[in-house]
């Protein structure tokens, strides 16, 4: 079934095409984006202007030709700040109704900030921190640690509102008013009391300048992979980029490949945002990058339950965080989870074989060892970039590579000695699950004398012996990898 959702924000437009599965789970096909800021000069008239409206309008016509054309099952038009606070509000829906069909819901600021939430949640394995979406017109921010949300706040601090209020038509800002806007982020922030108190609390931003902040950080660093979800920039690289970043005109960010035309002209007082909250209000350490937020929220709410969706029942999707979905547990997550009792397997190495087998394994298609490679590291992970290239690596060479030294070289800036081990270890650890999926083999954990044992007995069914020599060597480098005795 095809899902395509529409985001009207203060600065871009944007439609984003999604498949859903049978499950309910889904993956974006195609995006397109226009900078139609329609929010543009609200602050100064409080009411959309006609250039902004006759700009979202056409590219709204375009959005329809296209939704047409990939005949999307339903379509999710959403609008945010700038339409949320005009004056001319009713008019401008009414009018985007009959020029394009598109029947908007304009979110409230606490369905902003559940459903930005919502979808950057999903995709990442934060349990405990301040979630953030840095819009065009506002920042939603959803205080949150597991099970439950514990405070919601949006203020009118996105990165173009700010730029219209304070920065010179050439986008450069006097000291005055720089110091102004300042004084009026700090003001608006929440303060380290706020916070949930948790020595784990992370900060994870949602957004385009937040994305475009990263992107610019990984081209300094020269950044060996091409992923930003969830990439990880301490706090001293977020004030580096918003120092270079003030240091240039207008039109040097234009050209930069990083920001690009559509970020260049709100992205300074956007990294400012960032930058305080990171250093000066909250206390963070480091910022997690996430490219799933918003629109993916929206979609998620609607499949779970469309009635409450439309019927603005935000709670609903408040009280389905805390719950937790028990499936029957596999063979190979079994003895998982025995070597991590038995202490022949870390809680990282555990989390990395864990995402494998439960939500990559399954859905693998069937190709040659290095493309297998790339299709697990380009796709999006709750895993950090590290764990997820030591996952890539084991996917691998359980498929077949059994020389994976190469990637130390290419990427030596996330692979260690330590990193090569763990993917020998988990790599034999999927060939088990594999095989077990072929034959019916039974493996179990025991502990004699202080000294872990497993055990191996072969079921009813035969096994050419080809496959058995492969079982026997794959076992083998079990024994050596974790440390343990085999009983056959």
């Amino acid at each position: 079934m095809k899902v395509s959702v529409i985001d009207l924000g203060y600065n871009s437009l944007k439609l984003v095409n999604y498949e859903v599965r049978r499950d309910k789970s889904f993956v974006a096909y195609g995006q397109q984006s226009v900078l139609a800021k329609v929010g543009e000069g609200l602050d100064q008239t409080g009411f959309l202007g006609a250039k902004p409206v006759r700009r979202t309008l056409k590219a709204l016509k375009q959005f329809r030709a296209i939704v047409d054309l990939e005949h999307s099952k339903h379509v999710l038009p959403v609008a945010t700040s700038a339409v949320r606070e005009a004056g001319n509000r009713e008019e401008f829906l009414r009018q985007a109704y009959l020029e394009t069909g598109f029947k908007f819901k304009v979110l409230s600021e606490k369905e902003e900030a559940v459903y930005a939430f919502e979808g950057a949640k999903g995709a990442t394995s934060v349990r405990a921190g301040l979630f953030f979406d840095l819009g065009g017109g506002s920042l939603e921010m959803v205080i949150y640690s597991e099970p439950m949300i514990k405070k919601i706040l949006s203020v009118p601090l996105g990165g173009l509102r700010l730029t219209d209020l304070y920065a010179k038509a050439d986008g450069s800002y006097t000291k005055k008013n720089y110091a102004r806007m300042r004084k009026r982020i700090l003001e608006l922030l929440p303060e380290k009391k706020h916070l949930p108190a948790s020595k784990n609390l992370e900060l994870v931003g949602v957004g385009g300048s937040v994305r475009a902040i990263a992107r610019y950080d990984q081209m300094r660093r020269q950044y060996p992979l091409n992923k930003l979800h969830n990439y990880s920039m301490k706090k001293n690289a977020v004030e580096g980029v918003h120092r270079a970043l003030r240091r240039m005109t207008l039109r040097t960010i234009r050209k930069n490949p990083a920001i690009g035309q559509e970020r260049s002209q709100s992205i300074i007082a956007g990294s400012l945002v960032v930058h305080l909250l990171l250093m000066e209000k909250a206390g963070f350490r480091k910022l997690i990058v996430s490219t799933h937020g918003l629109r993916d929220g929206v979609l998620s709410a609607f499949l779970e339950n469309p009635s409450s969706y439309r019927q603005r029942v935000v709670d609903k999707v408040l009280m389905r965080e805390g719950t937790t979905t028990r499936t029957k547990t596999s063979a190979p997550e079994r003895l998982a989870k025995s070597l991590l009792s038995h202490r022949n397997l870390t809680k990282r190495e555990y989390a990395i074989l864990s995402e494998a087998l439960d939500h990559v394994l399954p859905s693998l298609p069937t190709y040659n060892p290095e493309t297998l490679f790339y299709i697990v590291l380009e796709a999006d992970s709750p895993l950090s970039h590290e764990d997820q290239l030591i996952m890539a690596l084991s996917v691998a060479r359980a498929n077949g590579m059994r020389r994976t030294d190469w990637a130390q070289t290419s990427y030596k800036r996330l692979l260690d000695k330590k990193s090569m081990e763990m993917v020998k270890k988990i790599s034999v650890l999927m060939q088990i699950a594999q095989l077990q999926q072929k034959t019916d083999i039974h493996l179990s954990m025991s502990s004699e004398r202080g000294i872990p044992r497993l055990h191996i007995a072969q079921g009813k069914q035969h096994i050419p012996k080809v496959l058995v020599k492969d079982i026997l060597r794959d076992l083998e480098d079990l024994e050596g990898s974790f440390n343990l005795q085999l009983a056959m």
